[in-house]
């Protein structure tokens, strides 16, 4: 029974290395806690020491007695360490390293000549990217693509430091990506960025023999996204399958939260439907339609009706890789998390507001970053995808 002790007490003092999930706090950061804060920590070390002392006074109780206790200490402890972890929201924190494997799940993989394609798109860029990723069906096959359909395009999202340094650089470079907004200056075009989620898109641009649509958004607007969900428009992307082309250890870090929120909902949810039962391909398909709850272009028919399906159908397998340390510590270990303000019962409602107003805004904007001519060919794309299913 010591042994059994010793082990549930080393699980719990792992979750709470787990708090912020590896980093130590500087100075600054450990003076931003409030007494509540440091109060709760105190708790938990208290939590740990009754659990050490015990070994010597509980030689009385029986084998089961002791067992529920070891539970209810684990149980306790999860839940400590799952709430201080919501506490830690400073997204800008810059971490030196990471833990051993966390977040290693996110490193997909994909067939080596497109990586090699993927890179070299990525690396025919001048202008600096701090983080990027791809994602869609030009990266990750899907179902309801016909043979006949044009190859997909690529789908990718740059995270930069200086939006407008960025753009000032890479309208020199590709200035036929614009639309006619690249007259007014990569100044304004920055703050044209920031408007909505916060994401600029330059659709069908040609680069290396493949027609692309990229992304640019800001690393804080980016970190915000995956940490307290304000729009949900990167973090409901980055919820299903990407590739990353440029890794970034504060992106791993929150995508990991991410992922794992998600999932606390997805669970939720998928119990919620099927009385109880639990069921994993439920479970990943409510995760991919997070991102569609209140999607303006699904109103207006401008995404595949089974969409959802398609995405999960096709990369059920990536799902399960993508997802594997979360799925263990979300449905099995029954541990959650989820951005201030949001719990299972309210979460829908929440995202379907801000994904309602962040759709709005950026399909209202994609038709300016886009023009008129490149936004008819993108929906009619759409659409005609659409009709042939």
């Amino acid at each position: 029974m010591l042994q059994v002790r010793n082990s549930n007490a080393r699980l719990i003092a792992a979750r709470g290395l787990r708090l912020a999930t590896g980093p130590r706090l500087s100075a600054r950061h450990q003076s931003s806690l409030t007494k509540k804060d440091h109060e709760a920590y105190a708790e938990e070390k208290n939590i740990l020491m009754r659990g050490a002392i015990a070994e010597n006074s509980e030689s009385s109780k029986t084998s089961k007695q002791m067992l529920d206790d070891d539970l209810s200490l684990l149980e306790r402890g999860i839940k400590r360490s799952d709430e201080m972890t919501s506490k830690f929201t400073d997204y800008l924190y810059k971490f030196h390293r990471l833990p051993a494997d966390y977040g290693s799940n996110q490193l997909l993989t994909v067939v080596a000549e497109l990586q090699q394609e993927l890179q070299g798109i990525l690396t025919s860029f001048k202008a600096p990217v701090k983080y990027a990723f791809g994602y869609g069906s030009g990266v990750f096959q899907q179902n309801g693509y016909h043979k006949e359909d044009t190859k997909p395009q690529i789908d990718l999202i740059f995270g930069v430091d200086h939006p407008a340094h960025f753009h000032s650089l890479n309208m020199r470079q590709n200035p036929h990506h614009y639309s006619s907004l690249r007259y007014f200056g990569s100044t304004f075009v920055s703050k044209f960025q920031e408007i909505g989620a916060g994401v600029y898109f330059n659709p069908f641009a040609e680069i290396n023999g493949h027609q692309v649509k990229y992304g640019v958004i800001s690393m804080e607007n980016l970190l915000k996204d995956l940490a307290t969900w304000n729009t949900f428009y990167i973090a409901g992307r980055m919820q299903k399958p990407v590739k990353i082309l440029k890794n970034d250890l504060r992106a791993q870090y929150w995508n990991q939260l991410n992922l794992k929120a998600a999932a606390t909902i997805a669970k939720h949810m998928t119990l919620k439907k099927n009385n109880g039962k639990f069921d994993e391909l439920q479970f990943y398909k409510e995760i991919a339609g997070l991102s569609y709850l209140g999607d303006i272009r699904y109103d207006l028919g401008g995404e595949h009706p089974n969409k959802v399906n398609n995405i999960v159908s096709k990369n059920f397998e990536n799902f399960q890789h993508y997802y594997k340390p979360i799925y263990k510590d979300v449905v099995l270990n029954n541990s959650h998390y989820l951005p201030q303000g949001f719990t299972p019962e309210n979460a829908g409602n929440l995202l379907q507001s801000r994904i309602a107003k962040s759709s709005v805004t950026q399909t209202l904007k994609g038709i300016f970053t886009a023009g008129v001519t490149k936004s008819v060919k993108y929906a009619w794309a759409k659409k005609s995808k659409t009709f042939r299913n």
